[in-house]
């Protein structure tokens, strides 16, 4: 009989460079969680940003140097 060992889903820390598009993500911008999925990169220079589709349809900008979350499946 096999056991289940996998973690529970749940988000963890992540680079912007990390992040593979179309994954889901969360970051905090100026008081608030912006969490959406993944849909494009900007280059940046040093730092990639990365463009977050929110759940209502807004496009948002996470700069690199954000502190993202993405959620594990």
């Amino acid at each position: 009989m096999a056991t289940n060992t996998a973690r529970p889903l749940g988000w963890r820390p992540v680079d912007p460079d990390d992040v593979p598009i179309h994954a889901v993500v969360r970051y905090r911008d100026r008081g608030r969680t912006v969490a959406g999925t993944a849909v494009d990169v900007l280059d940046a220079g040093d730092r990639p940003s990365l463009i977050v589709r929110a759940d209502d349809g807004q496009h948002h900008v996470a700069p690199g140097s954000t502190r993202l979350e993405m959620l594990e499946d």
